[in-house]
């Protein structure tokens, strides 16, 4: 393979690589269906890779196209400077370029439903936690949501699935009973 076709190649397959996970993107939110977290989350990790190889590979003879390749290679440099200086500018500026980067963390697995910590952002809300079921093989059907301020220790807690929907009972070490959350199946 020349040069040529080994870029075009990749351009090809990073415009498709995005294509899937904005329909990914839209089918969570929509549908809420989406590829499991770890499988979206590699793929997220492609497309910036081939951004940032395709950034320099486009450089000599500047083309159009080069501000779009750009914004990858800006995301991680922003990340340093802000990690490197601080300061509330560069916090904002990173948490926005992040937000869709930026990995969801699994925090509870009990048989096929898991928990995950959802990223909000710099000046989001605290602990907003997400219920997700899987589904054939590779997708993950969302069941519930829920907020509980100043987090809770999700290795002390159990996933109960009742009747009614599910509970989510949490072991406290400074109270007298434990904490149920209901959680209804949608």
């Amino acid at each position: 393979m020349t040069t040529a076709q080994i870029k075009k190649l990749l351009t090809k397959n990073h415009f498709y690589l995005l294509g899937f996970a904005l329909l990914n993107f839209a089918s969570k939110e929509i549908l809420e269906i989406s590829l499991n977290y770890r499988f979206a989350y590699l793929i997220t990790i492609i497309i910036y890779v081939s951004g940032i190889l395709l950034f320099f590979w486009n450089i000599k003879p500047f083309k159009k196209i080069l501000f779009y390749y750009s914004l990858y290679f800006i995301t991680p440099l922003l990340s340093l400077l802000f990690w490197l200086f601080g300061g509330i500018f560069l916090a904002i500026i990173t948490s926005l370029v992040l937000y869709p980067v930026y990995p969801t963390k699994r925090n509870l697995k009990q048989d096929q439903i898991s928990i995950y910590t959802k990223y909000q952002g710099l000046i989001g809300a605290c602990c907003l936690y997400e219920i997700t079921e899987k589904k054939y093989l590779l997708f993950e059907k969302k069941i519930s949501s829920f907020s509980m301020e100043g987090g809770i220790d999700l290795e002390k807690a159990q996933l109960i699935n009742k009747a009614g929907g599910l509970e989510l009972e949490i072991e406290q070490d400074n109270a007298k009973s434990d904490t149920i959350i209901k959680l209804s199946k949608s």
